[in-house]
């Protein structure tokens, strides 16, 4: 490969600097093996045998394949005039992963995979995850937090996405009213669930369908690695749904020219988001 040679600093470069694979120690065989696993969803123990890597390796490679994948999807955004749907899906908080060798402590006692949480409801051991759809079939899913939605959380996440003027069709959730007000849409239609006579928002159904289809297989995900799972969903809903039999050549091509900007190090010892809930006085009681 052709190297070049900066005046500036003194440092060489070359094409591939910078980039996902120029950063990697492995061959390109490897990573375009691992491409076809991302595109087929498979488990790590899977990737791992199929590519010829430890385990550890997989996983690294799994959440920097997702961090250069995640940069081609595009953002969501409804303006004047055009329509979304709102809604929200909860999670169980995880701390799923092996804590044997770091100095994590878990705040709880175990339980075992895929149990529900021992709070009934939209307790605050669920993590909300707001999500949306808009007519061109974009869709945004972001974490926004413990328990039920907030009318402060629900600011946050559409203030940038959602246009003054545009229509909007939510549940019947208090924490919208005043948000979509203030962001000064020109509808807003919150639906009953129990009554379908005057309309429903089956899209942003739909697509909690098929996240929940998408996280069944991997048994449950952590909870401070959700976001990334959450991305991985993204892209594939963008760029599997129109032609799936093009997934794997969309991978190569954009894995070729993608970037990574972090390193193993901070792939590991992640501390779990949300642990104030926890580390509060009150958190001895429950």
């Amino acid at each position: 490969e052709q190297r070049y040679l900066c005046r500036g600093c003194g440092r060489t470069f070359g094409m591939g600097s910078g980039r996902i694979l120029g950063t990697s120690r492995l061959p390109r065989e490897t990573w375009m093996a691992y491409a076809e696993c991302f595109v087929l969803k498979l488990p790590l123990r899977e990737c791992a045998r199929r590519c010829r890597v430890c385990l550890k390796t997989a996983y690294t490679m799994r959440h920097r394949l997702i961090e250069c994948l995640s940069a081609y999807t595009p953002s969501f955004r409804v303006g004047r005039g055009c329509g979304c749907e709102l809604d929200e899906t909860y999670f169980p908080e995880s701390f799923k992963g092996n804590h044997a060798k770091g100095s994590f402590k878990m705040p709880r006692p175990s339980r075992r995979r895929g149990r529900q949480v021992h709070r009934r409801g939209l307790s605050l051991e669920r993590i909300c995850v707001m999500t949306g759809v808009n007519d061109s079939n974009e869709t945004f899913l972001e974490v926004t937090g413990r328990g039920a939605l907030s009318r402060k959380r629900a600011m946050d996440v559409l203030r940038g996405r959602i246009a003054s003027g545009s229509v909007v069709a939510t549940d019947r959730a208090a924490a919208y009213v005043g948000v979509l007000a203030e962001l000064g849409v020109a509808a807003h239609a919150a639906y009953d669930p129990k009554d379908r006579s005057e309309g429903t928002i089956n899209r942003v159904n739909t697509v909690h369908s098929l996240l929940g289809a998408f996280m069944e297989p991997f048994r449950g995900v952590s909870t401070k690695h959700l976001g990334a799972y959450l991305a991985w969903f993204r892209w594939c809903r963008t760029f599997m749904a129109t032609d799936p039999g093009t997934a794997e050549r969309t991978v190569a091509r954009q894995l070729a020219n993608g970037t990574c900007g972090s390193r193993i190090r901070d792939m590991f010892n992640v501390r779990p988001p949300y642990m104030d809930y926890w580390d509060a006085p009150a958190a001895q009681g429950r």
